[in-house]
């Protein structure tokens, strides 16, 4: 873990902000150490922004971020975190992994933030780390990345890789970093300041509850669903699923009629396109494989299912051209 710097200096930051970097992700990072900062009385922290020719960076909400530096002149610093967007890789160039591999090699500290954490790994620089990503890329990154051990937690810290799955993630990182560096007091009342009411621990789960998820209490129906999500590549028929959790075929489509206002296969099928629709968007598995990852017995009726959905083809929405 990062300790503090000696001689009361603060801790000093980089955050690269690449092309449509997700603003909230970058603010949980950041407003956490001003308000330490504010509420010590002390410079605990400073920060620069880089971007990758020092030129102003749009965020995924279209607003735009001035920089203190470019890669060629971004001075030292203790902690570099990556500030990635929706389609990471394309913010992996040449120029941006090699400025993270010679940060790591002088033995900075990396983090990657949201989607931030696939740029690292997209360097080499998670190979045999322990890492987490947003959980809609979860699966793209397993696949794509089987040197990095991936995880569902919210923020990982190993060695000298830190990682957060999200924007409030980010907020519970950085808290913990406040905390290990200048006390649990500290770190307290910056979560009190922003009306945070729980500090989250590292290995707490990314996603809501599927009953919160869904708004429905039903057990019989959250059964279903869960049975669902856990067989994607090859699905379980409506009265195979009727059968596991106790019901009729009948009832079952009562139930999803009432909670969910779709059939069974319906929302099942959307859940399959969801998922396939992420797989294109990020990663570079081929469209085959993408529909055989998500249950479909063929090209033809993945393409037609997914059109009919999202009203463009397969390879429309390859990398997030959609």
């Amino acid at each position: 873990m990062l300790s503090a710097p000696p001689n009361d200096r603060p801790t000093r930051l980089a955050f690269l902000l690449l092309p449509q970097f997700s603003l909230m992700a970058f603010s949980a990072a950041c407003e956490p150490l001003r308000a330490a900062n504010q509420l010590s009385g002390k410079a605990l922290y400073d920060w620069i922004l880089v971007s990758a020719d020092g030129e102003p960076v749009t965020s995924s909400s279209g607003l735009v971020s001035l920089v203190h530096h470019a890669l060629a002149d971004a001075p030292k610093v203790d902690l570099a975190v990556v500030c990635a967007s929706f389609a990471p890789r394309a913010g992996a160039t040449p120029n941006v992994l090699a400025w993270l591999r010679r940060l790591a090699s002088h033995g900075t500290y990396l983090a990657g933030v949201d989607t931030g954490s696939e740029v690292l790994a997209a360097g080499g620089l998670l190979d045999g780390h322990r890492a987490t990503v947003h959980w809609e890329h979860l699966d793209a990154f397993t696949t794509d990345f089987p040197k990095v051990e991936a995880t569902q937690d919210l923020y990982v810290i190993d060695r000298r890789r830190f990682s957060a799955a999200g924007a409030t993630a980010c907020l519970d990182l950085m808290l913990y970093l406040i905390r290990s560096q200048h006390g649990p007091e500290l770190a307290t009342s910056v979560a009190d300041w922003f009306i945070y009411s729980r500090i989250r621990p590292a290995e707490e789960a990314q996603r809501m509850p599927l009953r919160d998820r869904l708004a429905a209490g039903n057990p019989r129906l959250l059964q279903a669903v869960s049975l669902m999500e856990g067989a994607i590549e090859e699905p379980i028929s409506t009265a195979e699923l009727a059968r596991r959790v106790g019901i009729s075929t009948r009832e079952l489509e009562r139930l999803f009629q009432r909670w969910l206002r779709s059939t069974p296969s319906a929302y099942y099928r959307r859940m399959r396109l969801e998922r396939a629709r992420a797989l294109l968007r990020q990663s570079d598995i081929s469209i085959t494989d993408v529909a055989v990852a998500c249950g479909f017995g063929s090209i033809a009726s993945f393409s037609r299912s997914y059109k009919t959905c999202y009203g463009h083809s397969p390879s429309a929405g390859r990398f997030g051209l959609r």
